[in-house]
């Protein structure tokens, strides 16, 4: 009798343990230096914080990804145009996860700290 409740509990337990869990990695100042570089590097030229320029506000952008953090790092893994009728496609290559992570934490961070001194122009 007992092996028809535990074996079900173990197996729910051992699937639980088993799934990937996604987490961001957590915001340094070391995250930030990485993140803000890549950002003035590769972003700065097109997008700016608030205003649009070249390319859509990075703040609207990332506020579409507020509820769902782990769908920007899989648009940073792989970039496709989301309004190619408004702007030129990004010249972006695509992201390592890791990579992707550390912007997209950072990136949130910003969003939801905008009086933050490393925050973007």
């Amino acid at each position: 009798m007992i092996s028809r409740v535990v074996i079900p509990v173990v197996l729910l337990v051992s699937a639980l343990l088993a799934a990937d869990v996604f987490v961001l990695p957590a915001v340094t100042p070391e995250l930030k230096k990485k993140a803000g570089e890549y950002y003035d590097n590769e972003c700065k030229g097109c997008h700016r914080w608030a205003r649009k320029f070249a390319a859509p506000p990075m703040k609207d952008n990332v506020a579409q990804y507020a509820q769902n953090p782990e769908a920007l790092v899989q648009y940073l893994m792989k970039p496709e145009p989301k309004h190619p009728d408004q702007w030129d496609p990004m010249e972006i290559a695509p992201m390592s996860e890791s990579d992707a992570k550390t912007m997209a934490a950072w990136l949130l961070y910003i969003l939801e700290h905008p009086d933050d001194p490393g925050r973007p122009k």
